[in-house]
């Protein structure tokens, strides 16, 4: 009952993972791993240089390393998705962080196997995986108590849970599971995400080297997974899988973080898969390009478990050897949040093909950080990478600009924000989709120093710091007047300058291309503080349209009655705030219902 016992011994001639027989693992515990944001050569085993990740090279020491591992999508919540469905962002409609969640009728790994008789749970770091956005579905345990915030006008922020706290809920969960039914445990590190400020002792260690020092940190979390296995007795009974859902560009191709490009400095990751018990495997590298859409498929043959359905990915056991096979990627954050062209792209072994309004090839055996775009020196290659990326998408739905959003409003809804000028994505200049995302990075950079000037934005230098924020994000909308990431940006700056009017106004811009809960939500106390109660009903009822557990919705609602002197109606609406939404919500809901309790005293 041992994963790749098949494989014989290493000295034997190339060893092939479709050697492993159909069960091989049958019964036994399942462990994965996903590090957010980890680039593949940022790890020991990959050829990184004081690395300090001893506990994932010591996992692809003893198991199998894919060594030209593919996300779908540089993004935390589509990446996700796809690993659990063993589909592709178009297959389950995943596109986008914070936006549309996987549907109740896709089947995910957690499903499959709780139904297989597993105990199920998960363990997660970042609000982007909070269970609102549905990848819940088959855990009976879904732990995605991350940290709130406290800024009414950034309701939701940038909420994320340390490794250790992370690692603590599930070693605790790992502590008290039987031998006598498997177990399948997802646990989700975001800690590598910028910004880059590892924990002691990591941040001296690796001092002028964060980024190294975040996967170290991650790395030591891991190393308590496998120390809890092995406490338990667990360990020679447990398939392990690790692997990232995206890279981190680190200033490669102009792009500083991820999201907008699919270069490979932000779409390979690396991948190990472990089974203790199987010396053959040992040190096996598989130099494949392989997709993390092959997860799903691949851990259920070893576990022999029936497939529910057709996979976009492919069960890496009994798939032949392909040195042709060409994997999907694509990220439509471009669109979605900037309104450039969105990209979508194939990669084989040897060659990757971009498309864009500006298409790009490389050949990525002569150039493998993809610098020398080869497109007019080999069209006969690029076009049939291009013409395998048609086939690919042919086969799937098309997505236009704004998948769904308005369709969740019912026409009373929108009729009520028509009737306040509030017009959902009705409107944008005619630069949406065309400009090309190679040549708008530097407007992103502008929307990013503009977001760390407002952190800066404190005490006598605050004013300074939050006119150069404006600037930065005025040189953005320049450039692109639909970017929506910028007018966000410009919202929250104007509100701080204390220029509600204006910032009511990019807001209002920025629904008119396409509306968001979150942006619904910031517009309804905006409308309070300018002494506009009559707007807030109806945004508040087209954030809850979008998203029914928003609590931010509810305490806007709460502040409404709070300025009607309505303190019942206030006490239940912050109430529901907190049985809707009772970690996103806690710090803003719980204050203003011990408010308003005062109030309704004091009356």
């Amino acid at each position: 009952m041992t994963l790749l016992l098949a494989l014989g011994c290493s000295d034997a001639p190339k060893p092939s993972l479709s050697a492993v027989p159909q069960g091989s693992a049958r019964g036994f515990n399942v462990l994965l791993v996903t590090l957010d944001t980890t680039r593949a050569d940022a790890l020991g085993c990959y050829g990184a240089r004081d690395a300090g990740t001893p506990h994932i090279d010591g996992l692809a020491a003893n198991g199998i390393r894919f060594s030209q591992a593919m996300a779908s999508a540089p993004l935390t919540t589509p990446s996700h998705a796809s690993i659990l469905t063993g589909l592709h962002p178009p297959s389950h409609g995943v596109r986008n962080n914070g936006e549309a969640p996987l549907a109740q009728e896709q089947i995910t790994l957690a499903e499959v196997l709780r139904t297989a008789g597993y105990r199920t749970a998960a363990f997660v770091s970042a609000f982007v995986l909070d269970k609102r956005f549905g990848l819940d579905q088959g855990f009976e345990v879904y732990d995605d108590r991350v940290a709130r915030t406290h800024n009414p006008n950034s309701f939701g922020g940038r909420n994320e849970r340390p490794g250790e706290a992370t690692a603590q809920a599930a070693v605790a969960w790992l502590g008290r599971q039987s031998s006598a039914q498997p177990f399948f445990a997802w646990v989700h590190f975001y800690d590598a995400h910028d910004p880059y400020t590892p924990a002691a002792p990591f941040d001296a260690a690796f001092r002028g080297r964060e980024y190294a020092g975040e996967v170290a940190y991650v790395d030591a979390q891991l190393g308590r997974l496998i120390a809890a296995l092995d406490a338990a007795g667990q360990r020679q009974r447990t398939l392990i899988a690790v692997l990232a859902d995206h890279g981190e560009s680190l200033g490669q191709h102009g792009e500083s973080t991820h999201g907008r490009t699919i270069y490979d400095a932000a779409m390979h990751v690396p991948w190990i898969l472990c089974c203790p018990g199987s010396p053959g495997a040992s040190g096996l590298v598989v130099e494949d390009v392989v997709a993390t859409v092959d997860l799903m498929p691949t851990l259920l043959e070893a576990l022999g478990i029936a497939a529910p359905r057709k996979f976009d990915g492919q069960s890496l056991l009994s798939a032949p050897a392909r040195t042709d096979r060409a994997v999907y990627l694509e990220t439509m954050m471009t669109l979605l949040n900037n309104g450039w062209a969105p990209l979508y792209g194939v990669r084989t072994a040897q060659g990757k093909y971009i498309q864009a309004p500006r298409s790009e090839f490389f050949d990525l055996a002569q150039d493998p950080f993809e610098l020398r775009d080869r497109s007019a020196e080999r069209p006969d290659d690029a076009r049939r990478l291009a013409e395998q990326l048609e086939g690919l998408r042919a086969a799937w739905p098309k997505s236009g600009a704004n998948p769904g959003a308005a369709a969740k409003l019912s026409e009373e809804t929108q009729r009520a924000l028509s009737s306040l000028g509030y017009a959902s994505g009705s409107s944008a200049d005619g630069s949406v989709g065309v400009l090309d995302p190679k040549d708008m990075l530097t407007s992103w950079e502008w929307i990013e120093e503009a977001i760390r000037l407002q952190a800066q934005a404190v005490g006598p230098e605050a004013p300074r710091k939050l006119a150069e924020a404006l600037a930065k994000v005025e040189r953005a909308l320049a450039r692109s007047k639909s970017d929506r990431a910028a007018l966000e940006q410009k919202a929250r700056i104007l509100t701080a300058q204390g220029r509600l009017d204006d910032a009511s106004k990019a807001l209002r811009e920025y629904i008119a291309i396409q509306g968001s809960p979150d942006a619904y939500v910031f517009l309804a106390q905006l409308a309070l503080a300018r002494e506009k109660p009559e707007e807030v009903e109806p945004l508040v009822a087209a954030a809850i349209a979008l998203e029914p557990g928003h609590g931010g919705a509810r305490i806007a609602l709460g502040n409404l009655y709070l300025y009607q002197k309505k303190f019942d109606e206030a006490i239940r609406a912050f109430e529901e705030a907190l049985t809707v939404d009772p970690i996103r919500a806690q710090g803003m809901a719980s204050a203003q219902l011990e408010h308003a309790k005062r109030l309704r005293a004091q009356r």
